[in-house]
């Protein structure tokens, strides 16, 4: 309802590339025609959140629709938390209720932008930086909303500590974060932090305490799709799985060609049937976890250094036309995958 009353006054002239639940507008990460990305994460409150706001998720999507670069997207988000509320139901079976929590960036800039109700703190990334179902800022905000009371920590003033206890969205974070912190910049080594189960063995563990989350008898939570968007020079790649379960799932790439993509996925009953049928897969290969680990998980890992290969070749000297072809090759190569992988698991 909250979307509704406010839709029809944004233009939405750009385009997005985005990862959403099926049941709603919104969508918990893209990346636009400009090379914004955002991606959001749930945060719990003290305060009470209100049943009929804007969800996190449609407030993302809309900063992609309207937003040209970083600022720009978190001057458009704060005002949209200062002039309308944010809340709302994002559950899908069940009722799910929080703040959010948003990674922005662009090619020369990076914010962590949290919130609680109309209060927001806002953090520019210096060197790496990672959200989580938890507050990360402290009192280390570059800026805060101004009707929050000053000295403040923000995580000590507005956090749950109970939720986010039971979510271990500081474990996870404080996980990435140092992966990261202490890893080469590469796009493998982003790939591994968002297939990690936090275990030396990488056996999967069921529950929170994972980055791939996998659900139990108890928790229903999983990671669902995964998304990555590298920033080369003046170019962008996106890599993305379209599956839950990155740990067995595998990335391809995607690029914009001015306001287009590559492939169908401006359809969306394709891009339904394209993440179903990934997602089937993704399970039957969880389903045979030792089997992925003892065959699979080398066959995968080829094809993905075998697309990096192709499109970070001589990627300076190759415009908009010659990635989409390349990505499309991407795509075919991945049928071969799918048929061979399933060889193998019968």
């Amino acid at each position: 309802m909250a979307l509704k009353s406010i839709f029809d006054k944004f233009d939405n002239p750009y385009s997005a590339l985005i990862s959403r639940p099926v049941w709603m507008w919104g969508a918990e990460m893209g990346v636009n025609q400009f090379g914004l990305s955002i991606g959001n994460e749930a945060v719990f409150p003290k305060a009470k959140v209100a049943d009929h706001a804007l969800l996190g998720m449609d407030i993302l999507r809309l900063a992609l629709h309207n937003c040209k670069d970083a600022q720009e997207a978190v001057s458009f988000i704060t005002n949209l938390l200062k002039e309308h509320e944010q809340g709302g139901d994002g559950g899908y079976r069940g009722s799910l209720k929080y703040h959010n929590s948003f990674l922005i960036k662009d090619f020369e800039r990076g914010y962590v932008l949290e919130t609680c109700g109309k209060h927001w703190a806002l953090q520019e990334i210096r060197d790496v930086a990672a959200i989580s179902n938890c507050y990360s800022i402290t009192d280390d905000y570059c800026e805060v909303d101004p009707d929050t009371e000053k000295p403040c920590n923000f995580k000590t003033r507005y956090e749950n500590k109970l939720v986010t206890f039971f979510t271990k969205g500081d474990a996870r974070r404080k996980y990435a974060y140092n992966y990261l912190k202490t890893s080469d910049r590469e796009l493998t080594n982003v790939m591994n932090v968002l297939r990690s189960h936090m275990t030396a063995d990488q056996k999967i563990k069921k529950g929170m305490k994972s980055i791939c989350i996998h659900s139990g008898p108890f928790i229903k939570s999983e990671a669902t799709s995964s998304m990555i968007v590298d920033y080369i020079g003046d170019k962008f790649i996106i890599w993305f799985t379209g599956s839950p379960h990155p740990c067995v799932s595998l990335f391809k790439p995607i690029v914009f060609s001015g306001d287009k993509t590559v492939q169908g996925f401006d359809n969306v009953d394709y891009s339904v049937d394209y993440s179903n049928d990934a997602t089937v897969l993704a399970r039957a290969l969880v389903k045979n976890y030792s089997l992925f680990v003892s065959e699979i998980k080398t066959i995968r890992d080829k094809y993905e250094s075998d697309f990096r290969k192709l499109l970070y070749s001589d990627l300076d000297t190759k415009d908009p036309e010659q990635l989409i072809s390349e990505c499309e090759k991407c795509f075919e190569m991945e049928k071969e995958y799918v048929e061979q992988i399933r060889s193998l698991i019968g």
